[in-house]
C-alpha cells in the first residue's frame, strides 16, 4: 500500500499544482505578477496609451478592448468595421477610424458613431487637441476635425495614406503608397521629396526637427528638420509602426515578430517573446512601459528589460486542458504502475498451489 500511497500523494501533488496554475497570475519576468488575458483573438490594428493604467487597442470586427491597469477587456462597440486606428486626448476623449470611413469618438463614457465626410478606408488618425485633427487613408483621402464636425480636406495625392503625425499647427506630416510623403505647413498640404519608393506604414514626429518613418523590407527614414534620409535598418522585414519615446530611445515592430529599437545611434533588433507573430502598433508609456498589439489579438508588454507575452482566454484555456489531460494520464501511469509493484510483492508472499 505504501507504492500506491506515493503514486497517488504524486497525482494529489500534481493535480494541485494544475489548479493553481488555473487561479495564479501568469509571471511577468521582473515587473512582478500579473493576472491578465488577451480578451479576443481578432487582430489589433493599433494601441494608443494614455497612461500606464489607461490604454486602448482596436481591430477587426470592430473590436476594441480597454487596459484599466489590471486587465485588458472588450468594451461594447458600435460598430463591426475593421478598425485601424485609436488616437486618445485624453481619458474621457479620444477618436477611432476605419474602413468606409468609419469615425467613433470616446467620451468617457461610451464609443458612438460619428458623421463621416467620406466612405474612404481610413488608416490613421492624430489629435493634436480637443478641437484640431487629422485623419488620412485611401486614394490619398485627408479629413480634418474642427472642433465640431469632421471635413474633407485638399489632398495633393491620389496615393493611399497610412500614417499621419504632427509635431506643431503648422507642421505635420503623412506617408503611404510607394513612399509618398506629404508636409502640412498651417495652410496646405503639399507633397515632400522622399528618398524612397517602399511603402510607408508609420510615422512619429518628435518635434519638428526629429521625426521617424518605418515601412516595407525594413525601410527607415529619419527627419532632420531640413531632409528625410534613409538609416540603416537592422532588419529586411516589414516594419508596420513606430513610437519614439524620446530623441534617444524609440521603437518599431513589425512582421514575422519583428523588434527593433532606437538607442539614439543606431536601430537594432530586440528580442521578441514571440515568434512567426505580425505586430501591427507599437504605444509606449515610457522608457519602461510599453505595450505592442497584432494578429490574432497578439498583445505584448515592455517591463524596462523585456517583452512578455499574454495568451489569449482560448489558448490559456486549451493550455488548461492539456495540463489537466497530461496529469490525468500521468495519475492512470501511476497507479498502474503502483498496482503491479504490490501485485508483485503478493505473489512473492504468497506460494502458488
Amino acid at each position: 500500500m505504501f507504492g500506491l500511497n506515493m503514486s497517488m500523494r504524486k497525482v494529489s501533488l500534481l493535480a494541485a499544482m494544475v489548479l493553481l496554475c488555473m487561479g495564479m497570475p501568469i509571471a511577468k519576468g521582473e515587473a512582478g505578477l500579473v493576472n491578465w488575458t488577451i480578451p479576443t483573438t481578432n487582430w489589433l490594428h493599433s494601441v494608443y496609451m494614455v497612461s500606464a493604467s489607461d490604454g486602448w487597442a482596436v481591430g477587426d470586427y470592430g473590436t476594441i478592448v480597454h487596459w484599466d491597469g489590471t486587465e485588458w477587456s472588450t468594451v461594447t462597440s458600435p460598430t463591426e468595421s475593421e478598425l485601424h486606428s485609436v488616437y486618445m486626448v485624453s481619458a474621457s476623449d479620444g477618436w477611432v477610424v476605419g474602413i468606409d470611413g468609419t469615425i467613433l469618438h470616446w467620451d468617457g463614457t461610451e464609443w458612438s458613431s460619428t458623421t463621416n465626410p467620406t466612405t474612404e478606408n481610413l488608416f490613421s488618425v492624430f489629435m493634436t487637441s480637443a478641437s484640431d485633427g487629422w485623419a488620412v487613408g485611401t486614394g490619398g483621402a485627408i479629413v480634418h476635425w474642427d472642433g465640431t464636425e469632421w471635413g474633407n480636406f485638399t489632398t495633393p495625392t491620389t496615393m493611399s495614406l497610412f500614417s499621419v503625425s504632427v509635431a506643431g499647427a503648422d507642421n505635420g506630416w503623412a506617408v503611404g503608397r510607394s513612399g509618398t510623403i506629404i508636409r502640412w505647413d498651417g495652410t496646405e498640404w503639399s507633397n515632400a521629396t522622399s528618398p524612397t519608393t517602399a511603402h510607408l506604414l508609420s510615422i512619429f514626429m518628435i518635434s519638428a526637427n526629429d521625426g521617424w518613418t518605418v515601412g516595407s523590407n525594413g525601410m527607415i527614414l529619419h527627419w532632420d528638420g531640413t531632409e528625410w534620409s534613409i538609416v540603416t535598418s537592422p532588419t529586411t522585414n516589414w516594419l508596420r509602426s513606430v513610437f519614439m519615446v524620446g530623441s534617444n530611445d524609440g521603437w518599431a515592430v513589425g512582421t514575422d515578430a519583428t523588434i527593433i529599437r532606437w538607442d539614439g545611434a543606431a536601430w537594432s533588433n530586440a528580442t521578441s517573446p514571440i515568434h512567426e507573430e505580425v505586430f501591427d502598433s507599437v504605444s509606449m508609456v515610457s522608457a519602461s512601459d510599453g505595450w505592442a498589439v497584432g494578429r490574432s489579438g497578439t498583445i505584448i508588454q515592455w517591463t524596462g528589460t523585456e517583452w512578455v507575452p499574454e495568451f489569449s482566454t482560448y489558448t490559456l484555456v486549451l493550455l488548461l486542458i492539456s495540463a489537466t489531460l497530461a496529469v490525468i494520464i500521468l495519475a492512470k501511469r501511476l497507479s498502474k504502475k503502483a498496482h503491479t509493484t504490490i501485485d508483485a510483492r503478493q505473489s512473492r508472499r504468497t506460494p502458488f498451489r
